[in-house]
């Protein structure tokens, strides 16, 4: 079974900063699918090539207090639609098998962040601090990919449902 996507982020907005010891960030705009009206944004800081990235953002639209949401990395940039399956897979350069975002990177995709949660008025705050992805590294770059928040919870590859190691997507 497959689950749509809640709502698109399309990274491929503003990249400031040189790769070097300069700080480089980025920034997402939260764009909804069909199927939503969430909005928000996403900021991304790497401090240096060999440094983790902060990921911080507010997401508002979401159903308040429903669940966690799975919010991932996907491999491809769809341009200006809202087409969620235009972006692809997880984003996967290793091939490996889904996890979370506390796996090593020979556990998990580079682009498994775990899930986010709405609070009681449909708002997600973002704050994650990943050692995976990268702005600089040219493999685990996340720059002009897409990340997505999907309708149902990630289990982190942990769930033994039919999808758990390529999605993580725990339908309900």
């Amino acid at each position: 079974m497959f689950s749509l996507p809640l709502v698109l982020l399309v990274l491929f907005i503003n990249v400031f900063g040189v790769i070097g010891d300069t700080p480089i960030f980025a920034t997402a705009t939260l764009h909804p699918d069909s199927n939503s009206s969430a909005k928000g944004f996403v900021i991304f800081t790497q401090l240096n090539p060999s440094s983790s990235v902060v990921v911080r953002g507010i997401i508002n639209g979401l159903v308040p207090n429903t669940q966690y949401h799975g919010f991932h990395v996907h491999e491809k940039n769809p341009g200006n639609t809202t087409n969620c399956t235009a972006a692809g897979a997880h984003f996967n350069p290793y091939m490996k098998w889904h996890g979370g975002p506390d796996d090593t990177i020979d556990q998990r995709h580079v682009g498994d962040l775990g899930n986010i949660h709405s609070n009681e008025f449909g708002t997600a705050y973002v704050l994650i601090n990943d050692s995976i992805i990268q702005l600089a590294n040219q493999t685990q770059s996340i720059l002009n990919r897409t990340i997505i928040v999907h309708r149902d919870v990630d289990d982190l590859g942990r769930g033994g449902q039919v999808d758990s190691n390529t999605t993580g997507l725990f339908y309900i």
